[in-house]
Parts: structure tokens; C-alpha cells; sequence
């Protein structure tokens, strides 16, 4: 994902995960570092599953018999479907299989086969032994070849092979007379046989998205031929033969390379879809008028200027698409079109919306998006029953009045343009359910608006709002609110009244504070709080009972330096907490159990508590741009890590090209040993300190190292006179150590001894330091 994902996905930085782990040099590394890149390709194995109890997915009326084994993660078809010789029905969907046995030749009375969604390369020749196949559906896999032997199937009417890596049809398929589906989009077909046109009884032949530059006339020839379906393919024009199809009612052409309609399609009028959208067409010729019968036309995102008036003769047109062309206006005689009931003209030049569009009284859907239209025409309250009506990014500043009259409005969308105001008797539509007026100039929340208690989706992100009205309560149905981008600063105890509340976006706002009422926001489980203006993290919001993602990014806030303890009380999914200034993750993090995605980048982390590796279900860690220098001992318990990103930190245990990695095994070895390492120099270190300093010293030591009071007195008691102080020294060190924790490494040991002068004693431990690292490596 990116930023707005709670995962915090970003494009990985470094070497590719099976590249290989650098080997360490000095003896004194183990041999199980040595075998990282073995360890890599390990796989554990899964335990076999049980066989399926057949009779458990047999299905028989009298009539039929079913097998229905989709979606049971079969890697091969269990033998015992074989000895059912009355079988008629085989469904093998959504599985693993990558063939099908020859002995399915024995099911002699199998009439349906389906076994989508696998991945199967090569149709067993058995395939073409089953005499009384009706329908055979072999779509989405990996097959690369129809054998010639399909003409053995003279009983087949559904042929599906969509989704797979077909070149080309055999000839052989026009032997199959009875044949009515033939579906073969989303292949590498590039041309059709001349066979096709045999297969007199076909009602359905799609060819969507392979790479035909044209088709064969023959396919004209096919009089009961009721849909093709040739988009997203190569083609310039159609032959001259297809204006003599009889029946063809839906043609679908879109995403080709057509420059102008072919006129051959003007004579079919039998037509009642046809799709043109996303070619290179600059016009739509007088003879449009011609196709009386059609219903849906679609002519987005061409380079049309002018709607001819013989289109608004197409009095049962129902469904008229112009998005994304270079219109200027909508002819008056769009009022012809009384049946039409959708229509898009989206991102055009048009600045006037004619009064006669709204006698289209039947009219359900208008969208009017990207255009320069300023004012719609009174006549608008005529649309009884619309339910869309989309004005996003025009140049209104003053919305219509009559917009309060369209009682039947569901989807109001008006983003993108100057409204500072709704109209009075906004709040009387109280059918509405989902309403964007962002990116505007609302300073005020309309609270006309509060009246509309069924409203569902809300958004008014980026306006200029400081405040949000106690009415918002009265929102029953409400279910995802955006108000990023604004300047709110606080926030009524009242909010916290929309009960169904599910997602909520208060980013990029001013806000110091959440309610405590918050946590009485039970439904509530998306919550955006990021650059914000809190001086501590808002701890209120852990305690909101099913919240499952939280984005805490203060890039553009005010950065938090830590997280709160009761982050263990929270049932968080996922949470980010990106640029803010941590130093540490609390230890009670480890009561996160439901935790799978933590992200906390660009912040000054350096280190990580123990706790963190008990989190069992954690998926994604995301720590770049710290400050980490090691990680935890226990950090390979993370079994369940699929994507650990540390870049941009100056890891030392283990480095980091041990860890760009993410295998945890290696890397958890290798700190454990790297902390054997450490601990063991440590002590070594504390020898030479205790030999080092004299009874003022000591003392001296102590207070700079910060000890308590009663520590330092109870150590010159415990280890009293001069033949002690050694003892002392020594047990003040290891008390140091236990006081710090995870801190007391060496470099901070020799950074605190440098601090206070000892510089002799700080070179003698820099020695050491170098002397071991020159043995490790």
C-alpha cells in the first residue's frame, strides 16, 4: 500500500530477498551463520490431507449426478471420481490442479466439466474421448492448445477457455454445429478460421482482449449469432459483410483502434447495445438514427465534439455514455431521448446545461464531472426519479436550489468545486446515502445536513471547517465520515454520538485533543488522526473496543516522543506511527495480540523492547530511518514476519545485510551469538574497570552514572573498606547493567566514561573493543 495503506507499504530498497547473506570470516562465527543461504530455501513441509469423503460432494436427483469439488485445494483429482461411470457433472473450480488424468476417459456420461481457476497447461487427449460433453469450461489457467481432436465433441454447446494463452483456433471447430457459447477473451488469438462460420447455432462468441487486427467475413455467415464481444483488441474497421447479421443484438467493440463507426454497423437493426468507448472516433455519422432498437450506447473516452441530433431519435435508448470526449454542448433535442434513465457526459467542454435535458423524466443517473458548468436550469426538480447526480470538479459556487427537490437522490457528488453553502431544503432529501463536497470552500458544516439521519457516506475533506456541530449526532446510519484537510481544533463530546461510525478520517487538522467520549465509539474500527497538533499521544483512543487500524503519522504535525503504556489494552490490526520522534516502543507492547502490521518509520527508535517478539501474528515491521544498532535477542520468535523492512539504520547486530533479508532464523542466530559476544566482553570490560578506579572515583562514578542514592549507600555498606572497593566497583557495574536494560551496551559504557574524564580507562576499553572485533572478523 501506499501512504493511506495501514500497512505502510512502500517499493523495497536494497538486494532481492534470495540474494545471498554475506559469510562472516573469523572462526569465531558460527557454522549456522555459515549456512544461512541453506537455511533460506528451506520450506516446511505441511502435513498430507485427509482424502475427501466423495460422498459427502455427490449429488445425484434421479436425473443428474454432480460432483462438486470446487474450491478444495486439490493438487490432483482423488481417484474414486473415476469409478462413478454415471457422472454428468464434474466442477473442479478454484483448485491447484496442473492436469487432469487420462483416466477421466471412463466417465463415458459426463456432460458438464468445469475446472476454472487452476492451472492446467495441456488438455488431456482423454478430454476429447468424452462423446456427450454439452459444456466444457477450462477458463483462467494455463492452456496453450485446442487439439484438432475438439471435432470428436459433436454434442458440445459451451465452449469457455477464456484467461489462458490460446494463439489460435483449430479449423476443427467448425465441426461443432450444435455450438451456441464460444468464449474465448483474455487469450493471444490473432486470427479467427474460416471454419467459424459453420457453426450455424452460435449465439455468443467472445473474443474480448486478445490481438485481432481484424475479423474473417465468415463470421457474418452466422445468422443466429446474438452477442459479439470483440474489445480490447487491434481492430480498424469491420468486413462489409456485417451489416447482413439478422440477429445480432449486442456488439462490443470498445478499446480498439476504430477511427470512425464502420457504416456497415448503422444497418444493424437489430442492435440494442453497442460499444464503441475508448477508440479514436472524431465523429458520429446522421445514420446512428438508424438503430431504433437500441438501448445502451457507450461512447466514452473518444475525441467526439458534436452529439448528432438523429442520436436523440433513439427513443429507447436507456443507457447513453459520452464521458471523456471534447463535446461543447448537449443538442435541446435531448429531450427525445424520454426513456434514457443514465447518462454520462463527464469530462467534456460543456458550460450550459439545456432545460430540455431535464424533461428526461425518466432520467436515474446524471453525471456531469470535469466540465465548466457554473448553474443547472430550474426545470431540474422535473427529475423525479433520480437517485445520481455527480457535479464533481465544474465551477459552481452556488448550488441550485432546485436540488432540494429531487426528493429521490441517493448519491450527491459535488467535490472539486467553490460551494461555500447547501441550499435551504438540502436537509428534506431524505433518501440520501452518500454526499462528497470536498475540495470546496465550506467554512461552516452545513447543518441542514444533520437532517439527513440515513446518510451513510460522508465527505468534506479538504474545506476550511474550524468546528463540527453537535447535531452530527443525529447521524444513526453513518457509517464513513472524512473531514482531513480542514482546520478543526477540537471536538464536542457530542461527536462521539455517531454510533455506527466505521471509518473516520480527522487527519491534517488542528486538532491537541480527542474526547474521552471516544472510547464509547463501538463500531468505530478505521481512525486517521495523523498530523495533527497533540502534544502526547492521545491515549483515549486505545480504548476504543474494535478498532482495527490507526494512522499516526505526524509528518506534517506535531511529532509524539512515545507511545503510552496502555497501547496494551488496544485490538489493533494495524498501526502507523511514522515521523514522530520515538526513542523506544513500550513493553507492554506484547499485549497487542491482534496486532499484524506496525509501521514506524522515520522516527529515532533505538531500541526495541523484548516484548515486541512475543507479538505472534505480526506480518509487516517497518522501522526505517531509526536509529536502531541492534535488535532484540529473541527477535526470530517473529515466525509469522512476511515483510521486514530496517533500511536506513545503523544496525551493527546483526547488519544489515544480514537482515535486508527478513529471515528470521539467521538473524535471530546471529544476534544471540552476537549478544554471547557482548555480554562475554562486557563482564571483561567490568574486570578492568574494577581494577581501574580508586574510592573517590567510584563514588564519583556512580553519581554520573545516575545510581539512586540508596544504591550507592548500599553498596558502600554491603562492600565496606579498601580491601572491597574492587567488589564494589564490580557489583556497581553489574547493577548498571540490569538498571539499563537493553542500554547498557559497550559503545554507551565507553561513551559514559568518556563523558566524565576517565580517558585513560576510555581508551583502555576502546582497545578491547577493537581487539574483539578484529577476532570476530
Amino acid at each position: 500500500m501506499k501512504e493511506t495503506d495501514m500497512d505502510g507499504s512502500a517499493d523495497p530498497v536494497g538486494p532481492p530477498e534470495d540474494q545471498n547473506v554475506p559469510q562472516e570470516n573469523s572462526d569465531d562465527v558460527p557454522n549456522d551463520v555459515r549456512e544461512t543461504s541453506q537455511e533460506l530455501t528451506e520450506i516446511d513441509e505441511e502435513p498430507e490431507p485427509e482424502p475427501l469423503n466423495l460422498d459427502d460432494y455427490l449429488f445425484d436427483d434421479g436425473q443428474n449426478v454432480t460432483i462438486d469439488l470446487n474450491e478444495q485445494m486439490l493438487m490432483v483429482v482423488p481417484d474414486g471420481v473415476f469409478s462413478f461411470e454415471k457422472l454428468t457433472h464434474l466442477m473442479l473450480g478454484d483448485n491447484g490442479l496442473t492436469s487432469l488424468p487420462d483416466e477421466i476417459e471412463r466417465l463415458v456420461n459426463l456432460e458438464i466439466l468445469e475446472v476454472p481457476n487452476n492451472n492446467i497447461d495441456v488438455i488431456s487427449n482423454s478430454i476429447y474421448l468424452l462423446y456427450h460433453l454439452r459444456v466444457l469450461d477450462f477458463s483462467n489457467n494455463e492452456v496453450t492448445e485446442i487439439r484438432p481432436d475438439i471435432a470428436s465433441l459433436l454434442d458440445m454447446r459451451e465452449l469457455v477457455f477464456s484467461g489462458n494463452r490460446l494463439t489460435r483456433i483449430p479449423a476443427q471447430i467448425g465441426y461443432l454445429e450444435q455450438l451456441e457459447y464460444l468464449i474465448l477473451s483474455e487469450n493471444r488469438i490473432s486470427e479467427l478460421p474460416n471454419t467459424i462460420g459453420h457453426c450455424q447455432n452460435l449465439k455468443v462468441l467472445a473474443l474480448e482482449r486478445n490481438i485481432l487486427d481484424f475479423i474473417t467475413a465468415e463470421v457474418c455467415k452466422i445468422e443466429e449469432l446474438r452477442r459479439l464481444a470483440l474489445s480490447g483488441n487491434h481492430i480498424t474497421n469491420l468486413p462489409r459483410e456485417t451489416e447482413n447479421f439478422a440477429c445480432l443484438e449486442q456488439l462490443l467493440l470498445d478499446d480498439n483502434e476504430f477511427e470512425f463507426v464502420p457504416i456497415q454497423v448503422y444497418w444493424m437493426e437489430t442492435l440494442t447495445e453497442l460499444a464503441l468507448s475508448g477508440n479514436k472516433l472524431k465523429a458520429i455519422q446522421p445514420e446512428i438514427g438508424n438503430l431504433k432498437n437500441l438501448t445502451i450506447l457507450g461512447l466514452n473516452n473518444n475525441q467526439i465534439e458534436a452529439i448528432p441530433d438523429e442520436l436523440c431519435d433513439l427513443h429507447l435508448i436507456e443507457v447513453l455514455g459520452l464521458e471523456n470526449n471534447q463535446i461543447r454542448e448537449i443538442p435541446d433535442n435531448i429531450s427525445n431521448l424520454y426513456n434514457l434513465k443514465e447518462i454520462y457526459v463527464g469530462n467534456n467542454y460543456i458550460k450550459e446545461i439545456p432545460e430540455n435535458l431535464c424533461w428526461c423524466s425518466n432520467l436515474e443517473v446524471l453525471s456531469l464531472l470535469k466540465n465548466q458548468i457554473s448553474d443547472l436550469p430550474v426545470e431540474l426538480e422535473n427529475l423525479r426519479h433520480l437517485h445520481s447526480l455527480v457535479l464533481t470538479d465544474n465551477v459552481f459556487e452556488v448550488l441550485p436550489p432546485a436540488i432540494s427537490s429531487l426528493h429521490g437522490m441517493e448519491i450527491f457528488l459535488s467535490d472539486g468545486n467553490k460551494v461555500s453553502a447547501l441550499p435551504e431544503d438540502f436537509g428534506s432529501l431524505s433518501k440520501m446515502k452518500q454526499i462528497n463536497l470536498s475540495r470546496n470552500a465550506f467554512t461552516e458544516f452545513p447543518v441542514s445536513m444533520c437532517s439527513l439521519r440515513g446518510l451513510e457516506v460522508l465527505d468534506m475533506r479538504h474545506n476550511q471547517l474550524q468546528a463540527i456541530p453537535k447535531d452530527v449526532s443525529r447521524f444513526d446510519r453513518m457509517r464513513v465520515l472524512n473531514l482531513s484537510n480542514n482546520q478543526i481544533r477540537t471536538l464536542d463530546p457530542d461527536f462521539c454520538g455517531i454510533k455506527n461510525l466505521h471509518v473516520l478520517d480527522l487527519s491534517d487538522n488542528l486538532l491537541d485533543d480527542i474526547p474521552e467520549e471516544f472510547e464509547g465509539m463501538n463500531e468505530l474500527a478505521d481512525l486517521d488522526i495523523s498530523n495533527n497538533q497533540f502534544l502526547q499521544f492521545p491515549k483515549i483512543v486505545f480504548a476504543i473496543p474494535n478498532l482495527e487500524r490507526l494512522k499516526y503519522d505526524q509528518r506534517n504535525g506535531h511529532p509524539t516522543p512515545s507511545l503510552p503504556d496502555e497501547v496494551e489494552f488496544s485490538g489493533l490490526s494495524y498501526l502507523i506511527v511514522s515521523n514522530n520522534t520515538l526513542r523506544t516502543l513500550p513493553n507492554t507492547i506484547n499485549g497487542m495480540k491482534n496486532i499484524q502490521s506496525f509501521v514506524a518509520d522515520n522516527n529515532d527508535i533505538c531500541v526495541l523492547p523484548e516484548a515486541l517478539c512475543e507479538l505472534k501474528n505480526l506480518k509487516v515491521l517497518h522501522l526505517n530511518n531509526n536509529s536502531l544498532t541492534s535488535l532484540p535477542e529473541n527477535f526470530d520468535n517473529l515466525s509469522g514476519l512476511k515483510d521486514l523492512r530496517l533500511y536506513n539504520n545503523p544496525l551493527k547486530t546483526p547488519p544489515m545485510d544480514i537482515c535486508v533479508s527478513g529471515v528470521m532464523q539467521p538473524i535471530g542466530r546471529f544476534i544471540r551469538r552476537a549478544m554471547e559476544r557482548e555480554e562475554l566482553l562486557l563482564l571483561k570490560m567490568f574486570e578492568e574497570i574494577k581494577t581501574s578506579l580508586d574510592k573517590n572515583e567510584i563514588r564519583y562514578m556512580m553519581k554520573k552514572f545516575r545510581f539512586p542514592d540508596t544504591k550507592i549507600t548500599e553498596l558502600e555498606q554491603t562492600y565496606h573498606g579498601k580491601d572491597r572497593i574492587q567488589e564494589r566497583v564490580y557489583n556497581a557495574m553489574l547493577f548498571w547493567k540490569d538498571f539499563k536494560g537493553p542500554l547498557a551496551t559497550i559503545d554507551e559504557l565507553i561513551r559514559v566514561f568518556h563523558i566524565v574524564g576517565y580517558e585513560q580507562l576510555c581508551s583502555k576499553l576502546k582497545s578491547m573493543k577493537i581487539f574483539s572485533q578484529r577476532l570476530r572478523f
